[in-house]
């Protein structure tokens, strides 16, 4: 997936936000999501699930972009 400089930093960031929710205790998750980190972007909706995928897909581990 092709990202701009600006957009490469807020997945990364997302990236690392999906990771401390997963490692969270059950329940309430009282940090920043990866939903919010996207969200300061203000893509499109389309965008967005674009962005929201590839933030699943590395985080993950089907890690097949380069860092």
């Amino acid at each position: 997936m092709l990202l701009t400089p600006t957009e490469e930093t807020v997945v990364w960031r997302a990236v690392a936000a999906y990771h401390e929710m997963k490692k969270a205790h059950k329940g309430q998750f009282q940090g920043t999501t990866a939903d919010n980190i996207l969200e300061e972007l203000k893509p499109s909706p389309v965008r967005w699930a674009a962005l929201a995928a590839f933030v699943i897909e590395l985080a993950e581990g089907s890690n097949k972009y380069p860092r």
